[in-house]
């Protein structure tokens, strides 16, 4: 069976890359899982790594200004698909408009199982008022061009969707390697003495710096955190559009000498032991992967209260506001926090317990494929 996994690439190293990678690692053999991207792949080792796992990787998006870029993500998903000749698309996306576009494309070339995938719960990126517009507009044919509709959380479902008898939808779990997130004290010790944490309470996050992961807030928190916890560090793990604006912010709050911005990084697993406290205040969320692997490294855990519910695997997780004048109530929580005593050695298992694991989002990939078992 083929499948082409479309609107996937590495920019950033988002939560859907990583998900998607995941399954093609975890797939069985006889699916062939492919990739359809609108975004060039930032690091070719990505690509090789992929390739070598039997996934091909297609461009379809285009150079040309903004006007141009609905109809060559059309033609170009057109094109691919007749040549690969594929039994059905997985459309991830957070806007209706872009899984519209390629639905549309799906139902050109005769493909008989169209998927789509809400992954979010409101908008990123820039002219978010003109893409808000474009996606209510969208939103109300989706229903006629997909045979699957897929989410990760019951907001995502909600955003996407309207329209839709909520029963049609697939609840997709966003499941990761829970083992790879297992406390370890002596990679713990390792990376904090390379950061020179040792003595520090390490206040971490991991996302790209965009709207969506409100860095702002998240800086302004972490100024209340400092003057209530004396050894409070905030490590940022990620690049994104926003960069340069969250360093000059720091700059301005003199917190350069505790905020590390460390980039990039695929060693999340061994960055998270390094921490004491994951903050995620993004302005909304589908159902966020790194805050199910921040669980799973044991991690006491600070959301938003605009991400769903649905989100909070263990006991050590507390949703709060983030308007303005909040940050207070991140800083009393962190200061809580920091005098707790927290095992974190059984959070892999309280999220295997759960059910979001890779196993079992594969099997979810595979229900929404229509295939039970491995051969079908």
């Amino acid at each position: 069976m083929k499948v082409l996994e479309i609107n996937v690439d590495d920019v950033g190293l988002s939560g859907v890359y990583a998900l998607v990678e995941n399954v093609i690692r975890h797939k069985p053999e006889g699916l062939k899982l492919d990739i359809a991207c609108i975004a060039e792949f930032e690091n070719p080792e990505n690509v090789r790594r992929l390739n070598a796992m039997g996934t091909d990787v297609h461009y379809v998006g285009t150079r040309g200004g903004k006007l141009s870029r609905p109809r060559a993500y059309y033609t170009n998903t057109l094109r691919v698909l007749r040549e690969g000749h594929y039994d059905c698309v997985h459309i991830h996306g957070d806007v209706a408009y872009l899984l519209l576009i390629f639905a549309a494309a799906a139902r050109r070339a005769g493909v008989g199982k169209i998927i789509l995938h809400s992954h979010a719960a409101g908008i990123d990126g820039g002219s978010r008022r003109l893409k808000a517009i474009l996606h209510d507009l969208a939103k109300g044919p989706l229903s006629r061009r997909a045979t699957d509709f897929a989410a990760c959380s019951d907001m995502a479902a909600a955003w996407m969707y309207p329209g839709v008898d909520p029963a049609r939808v697939s609840m997709v779990r966003n499941g990761v390697e829970a083992e790879r997130f297992a406390f370890g004290p002596d990679v713990r010790r390792r990376l904090r003495g390379d950061l020179k944490l040792e003595d520090s309470f390490v206040v971490g996050h991991v996302g790209r710096f965009a709207y969506q992961k409100n860095h702002e807030f998240l800086v302004e928190a972490f100024a209340e955190i400092r003057r209530r916890v004396e050894s409070a560090k905030l490590l940022l793990v990620g690049e994104g559009v926003l960069f340069d604006e969250v360093r000059a912010k720091v700059s301005r709050l003199g917190l350069e000498h505790d905020v590390i911005f460390y980039g990039a990084s695929r060693d999340v697993p061994a960055l998270m032991q390094a921490m004491d406290l994951f903050a995620l205040p993004s302005h909304f969320e589908g159902l966020p992967v790194v805050g199910v692997e921040a669980q799973a490294a044991g991690l006491p855990v600070l959301y938003s209260d605009r991400i769903t519910r649905q989100a909070k695997l263990t006991d050590d997780v507390w949703y709060l506001p983030v308007g303005q004048g909040d940050a207070g109530q991140w800083a009393d929580a962190a200061a809580k926090i920091a005098g707790m005593d927290i095992d974190r050695t059984t959070g892999y298992e309280k999220v295997m317990q759960a059910g979001y694991t890779i196993d079992n989002t594969v099997r979810d990939f595979l229900r929404l494929y229509g295939v039970t078992e491995v051969g079908e």
